[in-house]
């Protein structure tokens, strides 16, 4: 079984046709194996170097070396293509996956601009992390600085760059960090391509590696879609809501007891209504309004009562941005755009905390343009 975590600072490997069928090299935690090129050419040792990692106890996740050029609909395909192999040589979901973006058979990236290039590669990226699997970029780091846009890609998929840069060409043991080639958003840095003089390439991880388990399955997305349709979308102040549920609808009566309806109205399946409290079994939705505890389903928005909750947030309004500070005259850092959904880690009053760091710092979005989804 292979490992699902491994600790910043690890080392780790990455193969393909090159190298042998076993995967089991000194202090090697981690391993990335060839599956594919384009659309047709297929690793053959893939199958067995996967299986020779995971039982190693290697972290095991897989490349795709780029044909695409600044082809969208073609790194789309050859994401596509990468997943299916991936999936059927067994590297776990939840692992990682990258995007092989470097110079020469096939892949042109000085042909197109910096920003044709990043359209393509988080095209492939997404359908890397639409199919459960977590996305990565790999390029030497003068690529990385003129031939991508990488704020966009790490805006997009957070900490993912897999960047190669060689103190020297040549046998390495250990990492220099004199040599880093310091820049944002670095995951993975291949530092060697030699590492300890098995003609294998270096890396070493600067984040914590984690994946899940090998029964890891990505959800449906239609599944998916049925579970976010009955999620209502709340302010980050009311503290819970009730959502008929009842697919005739249900009544709103002016007692607790329920001995009176409001109106001989249905409120139809699906409306959503503040709540104020619960009595006698009813739901209290209004100054003498109330629903039958049956008829509805209520969901408490964690946010609302613990500032330091997980929770995303869906932007509801045009023209919102992310703040560097939680405060109304705030720098705007960069756009969100409407209908997009945000993670967050917390609050601190009405601006709720993103998730994803920007350039290592704290960021904010004003609670009033991004509504909680419970």
């Amino acid at each position: 079984m292979s490992n699902s975590t491994v600790s910043k600072k690890s080392y780790g490997v990455d193969l393909a046709n090159w190298q042998g069928l076993a995967v089991n090299y000194p202090a090697a935690k981690f391993a990335l194996v060839k599956v594919t090129e384009g659309t047709n050419y297929i690793n053959p040792k893939a199958s067995a170097q996967i299986k020779s990692a995971k039982a190693n106890g290697l972290l095991t996740g897989a490349y795709f070396y780029a044909n695409h050029c600044a082809s969208v609909s073609r790194a789309r395909e050859e994401a596509k293509f990468a997943v299916a192999k991936a999936k059927a040589f067994g590297v776990p979901l939840g692992s990682y996956l990258a995007d092989d973006f470097e110079q020469g058979d096939g892949n042109e990236v000085y042909k197109n601009g910096a920003s044709a290039n990043t359209d393509a590669v988080l095209a492939a990226m997404q359908v890397i992390k639409d199919a459960g699997y977590k996305p990565l970029v790999y390029a030497g780091a003068a690529i990385m600085r003129n031939r991508l846009d990488t704020s966009r890609i790490i805006k997009t998929f957070g900490t993912c760059l897999w960047v190669a840069s060689y103190k020297v060409s040549g046998r390495q043991d250990y990492a220099d960090f004199n040599y880093f080639p310091s820049m944002d958003g670095v995951a993975i840095w291949q530092f060697a391509d030699n590492y300890r003089g098995l003609n294998v390439d270096g890396n070493i991880c600067l984040i914590d590696l984690k994946t899940d388990s090998d029964n890891h399955q990505a959800k449906s997305a239609k599944k998916s879609a049925q579970s976010l349709s009955q999620h209502p979308v709340v302010r980050w102040n009311i503290s819970a809501v009730a959502v008929v549920s009842n697919s005739k609808g249900a009544f709103v009566y002016t007692d607790s007891k329920l001995t009176k309806p409001e109106s001989d109205q249905l409120k139809k399946q699906g409306t959503v209504w503040q709540v104020f409290g619960i009595e006698n079994g009813a739901v209290k939705v209004g100054k003498n309004q109330y629903f039958d505890g049956r008829a509805v389903y209520v969901k408490a928005n964690p946010i609302a009562y613990n500032d330091q909750k997980h929770g995303v947030a869906k932007i509801i309004s045009e023209h919102t941005h992310a703040l560097d500070a939680p405060k109304p005259d705030a720098k705007k850092v960069y756009p969100l755009k409407l209908g997009s959904k945000v993670e967050i880690q917390g609050r601190v009053g009405r601006f709720l905390k993103i998730k994803e760091l920007h350039n290592g710092k704290q960021v904010y979005v004003t609670g009033n343009h991004a509504y909680i989804v419970l």
